[in-house]
């Protein structure tokens, strides 16, 4: 008896009748299926054609592919450029990781440089790039890639922005300054203001309290005078008793007629003086 082959796109709930130039049935009602691509995943059902349309057989047909090209845009700036991009399907597996790399623009011969980490994590959405060229055409390219293989490279083409002068500068600087409720700088103020004003007082406290209790001085270490001996020098104090005693002691230059003596801390003593 003929058969009619049926197909139900799996989430769009469209029912499409085949076989088309890509499918076959043979007459043992096997469907053969050649240069599978996404589009030919489905519930496939075998009816008979007449009035009844009664289902004979029915199979769901699950067609893992390498992930769609990325949807990439760039937001560029001065010396730097926010690559934001986002999967449209996945080809059946989840996306391993994203790579992508930039060149100049103007020069199609450059290499392509890669945009660290080379394996961009699948959970993030955007990559930003630094050290770049104010006003400067960049090209940028991105794939994903999942278990089956690396998805199509798309690519994109940006210019960064040129230098600020000093009008633009104060311009961005001071942008918004006038919906800006001066209210929240009073708040800020009086915080600080009073935080200093409790500072102060606790250290005023402080201060006082170590005044009006002062700390009991710690006891005096004893001190211990000492008073020098001196002691006279024995080598010279008996010099004059060697002498004998027939000699004549004559006057030195002093006008002494005695030695002087020397201490044993080296202190010279002359004898007083006579007079003559």
């Amino acid at each position: 008896m003929p058969a009619q082959l049926q197909r139900r796109d799996v989430g769009a709930g469209r029912e499409k009748t085949e076989p088309n130039e890509s499918m076959m049935v043979f007459t043992n009602g096997s469907l053969f299926l050649r240069e599978v691509d996404s589009t030919d995943a489905g519930v496939y059902s075998c009816m008979r054609q007449n009035d009844v349309r009664d289902i004979r057989a029915k199979v769901n047909v699950v067609v893992r592919t390498p992930p769609p090209p990325p949807i990439l845009s760039i937001k560029p700036h001065t010396v730097l450029a926010v690559l934001i991009y986002e999967m449209n399907g996945t080809g059946g597996y989840p996306v391993t990781y994203f790579t992508a790399e930039y060149r100049p623009a103007y020069n199609s011969s450059a290499k392509w440089i890669p945009i660290s980490p080379n394996h961009i994590m699948p959970s993030s959405k955007q990559l930003e790039l630094y050290s770049l060229i104010p006003n400067t055409t960049y090209e940028f390219r991105m794939w994903a890639t999942n278990p089956l293989g690396r998805s199509p490279i798309v690519t994109a083409v940006a210019t960064t922005r040129g230098q600020y002068s000093e009008t633009e500068l104060a311009r961005h600087f001071l942008k918004g300054a006038g919906e800006f409720d001066t209210r929240w700088w009073a708040v800020a103020v009086g915080v600080v203001l009073g935080s200093l004003i409790l500072l102060s007082i606790g250290v005023c406290t402080l201060l006082f309290q170590e005044c009006r209790n002062p700390q009991p001085a710690e006891d005096e270490p004893e001190i211990i005078e000492l008073l020098p001996n001196i002691i006279l020098n024995p080598g010279f104090e008996g010099s004059q008793q060697r002498r004998r005693p027939s000699e004549d002691l004559s006057p030195d230059e002093n006008s002494n007629n005695e030695t002087p003596l020397r201490l044993n801390n080296n202190t010279v003593v002359y004898p007083q003086s006579h007079t003559l």
